[in-house]
C-alpha cells in the first residue's frame, strides 16, 4: 500500500464539506463549505443544540492545472497548480454539490444541498474564447440562478442526486430522516415533493440505480433502505433537444403530477442487520450490487436483490468512517463487466478522520469479490468529507484534490 505526499495544499477560509470537478471543464472545481457560526475554534464535538444555531457557508471555484498538461517539458512533472477563481457566500451551510449529468445538456448547471431546507441552483458561466481577457485571466465565473425552498429552514438536505434519465428530477435525503423526489422546475411555490419514506434518524445518503428504476438511501438508525421506482419513471429517459425545450418542460410538469399518484409502489426492503453504525455512503456497481460506506469505518460490497435477504460479500476497515465513494475515472458510475464475468474499478474514498484512501474492488472469474487498499493520504488532520478526481486521464497519474473540516484544509497529489 503506497502512502501519498501532497503537492500542493491550502487553507480555506471556511471549513470545505464537499468538492466536484466540473466535467465540462476539469480545469475547474467547485467546493462547498460549511460554518456553524457560533461554534468554538477547534470544537470537532456537533452538540444537538447546534441544530439551532445559525449556518453559512460559500462556493469556491478553484481552478486546478497540471504540469503534465500545461507545461510540455517541464523538469518537475508532479507539480500542479492551483488558483481560487471566485469566492461566493451563502446564507446557508453546504452539504453536497452535484453538476448536472451529461444527458440533461446543461453542462453549466449545479446544484447545491443547503441547512435550511432548500437547493440552490447556480451556473457556471464560460463565454467564448474571443471575450477572454488580455491578461490571460480565466473567465469563468459562479452566478446565482434561484434558491428553491422545499421544506422549513431548520431541515438539513444532507445529500441529493440528479435522477439519472429524468431531466429536472433531484433525490434528496433530510435531517429530518425523510428520502423525497423533487422537481427542479415551476414558480416559487410549485415545486412537486414526494415522500418515498423515512428512516428513524437522519437521512445521509441516497443513490439511483442505473435508469433511475429505483433509489437506496442510507440514515443514523444504520439502516439501508430501498425503494422500486420502476412505475414512476419509465417512459421519461430524457434525450430532448433545444428546440423541444417548451415541450420538455411540459413533460416534466405531467410527470411530477403523475409522481403523486397514491397507488406508487412501497418500499421494496429494509435492511437493519448489515451495518453497526449510521449509513453514510452508497455507490451503485450493478443494479443488484453496492458499496456502502459506514460510521462503523467499514466499505462493504453487497448483493441487494429487490427479494430475498441481503448478502455482504466482501467487507474492509479502512480506519475511518466511510463519508464518500466516488469510481476513479467513471463519471457515470457505471462499471463494465468484462466478457469473462470479471470486474474492477478504484474507488476514492473519504475516510473522516483516517484521510483519503484509493481502494480497488474486484471480481474474480469465479463470482468472489475482493477488497484492497492501494494508496492513502493522511496529511489531513481533521474530518476528510470532501474528496474529488480530475475527470480528465492523460494516461499517466491522476491528480486528486481532498479537503479537511475543522483545519480547513485542501490537498492537491497524485496516484
Amino acid at each position: 500500500m503506497a502512502s501519498i505526499n501532497s503537492l500542493r495544499s491550502l487553507v480555506l477560509d471556511l471549513p470545505p464539506s464537499c468538492i466536484e470537478f466540473w466535467p465540462y471543464d476539469p480545469e475547474y472545481a467547485m467546493v462547498g463549505t460549511y460554518h456553524l457560526e457560533r461554534e468554538e475554534a477547534g470544537n470537532e464535538k456537533q452538540d444537538k443544540e447546534d441544530e439551532k444555531q445559525q449556518r453559512s457557508g460559500s462556493l469556491v471555484l478553484l481552478k486546478v492545472a497540471d504540469n503534465d498538461i500545461v507545461m510540455l517539458g517541464c523538469l518537475t512533472p508532479d507539480v500542479a497548480h492551483y488558483t481560487i477563481i471566485q469566492i461566493l457566500a451563502t446564507p446557508f451551510a453546504i452539504l453536497d454539490v452535484h453538476f448536472c449529468p451529461i444527458a440533461y445538456r446543461k453542462p453549466f448547471l449545479l446544484g447545491v444541498a443547503s441547512s435550511t431546507g432548500s437547493v440552490a441552483l447556480y451556473e457556471l458561466k464560460k463565454p467564448a474564447p474571443d471575450s477572454y481577457s488580455s491578461s490571460g485571466d480565466s473567465p469563468v465565473y459562479l452566478l446565482h440562478l434561484r434558491t428553491i425552498q422545499y421544506f422549513e429552514h431548520d431541515v438539513l438536505v444532507t445529500a441529493f442526486a440528479w435522477h439519472p434519465t429524468i431531466i429536472d428530477t433531484v433525490g434528496l435525503t433530510l435531517s429530518s430522516g425523510a428520502v423525497v423526489l423533487c422537481s427542479t422546475i415551476g414558480g416559487e411555490g410549485s415545486h412537486d415533493i414526494v415522500t418515498l419514506y423515512s428512516h428513524d434518524l437522519e437521512a445521509w445518503t441516497l443513490a439511483f440505480q442505473r435508469e433511475g428504476i429505483g433509489l437506496i438511501s442510507g440514515g443514523d438508525d444504520s439502516t439501508l433502505r430501498f425503494q422500486s421506482l420502476h412505475n414512476h419513471c419509465a417512459g421519461y429517459v430524457s434525450g430532448t433537444t433545444s428546440e423541444e425545450e417548451e415541450e420538455e418542460k411540459d413533460a416534466l410538469l405531467s410527470l411530477s403530477t403523475y409522481l403523486k399518484d397514491e397507488n406508487r409502489p412501497k418500499t421494496c426492503w429494509t435492511d437493519k442487520k448489515i451495518h453497526d453504525a449510521g449509513v453514510t455512503a452508497i455507490l451503485p456497481l450493478k443494479d443488484d450490487v453496492v458499496v456502502t460506506g459506514s460510521y462503523d469505518d467499514h466499505i462493504r460490497i453487497i448483493q441487494t436483490p429487490s427479494v430475498s435477504r441481503r448478502t455482504v460479500l466482501a467487507a474492509m476497515n479502512l480506519g475511518g468512517g466511510v463519508w464518500r465513494l466516488k469510481i476513479v475515472g467513471n463519471r457515470t458510475q457505471v462499471p463494465q463487466e468484462s466478457p469473462d464475468g470479471t470486474v474492477k474499478v478504484v474507488l476514492l474514498v473519504s475516510c473522516m478522520h483516517a484521510g483519503a484512501r484509493l481502494v480497488e474492488v474486484a471480481k474474480a472469474e469465479d463470482g468472489t469479490w475482493s477488497l484492497q487498499v492501494l494508496a492513502k493520504f493522511e496529511e489531513h488532520k481533521s474530518m476528510n468529507y470532501g474528496s474529488d478526481f480530475q475527470p480528465a486521464d492523460e494516461g499517466g497519474k491522476r491528480l486528486f484534490v481532498s479537503t479537511s473540516f475543522y483545519d480547513r484544509l485542501l490537498c492537491l497529489w497524485k496516484f
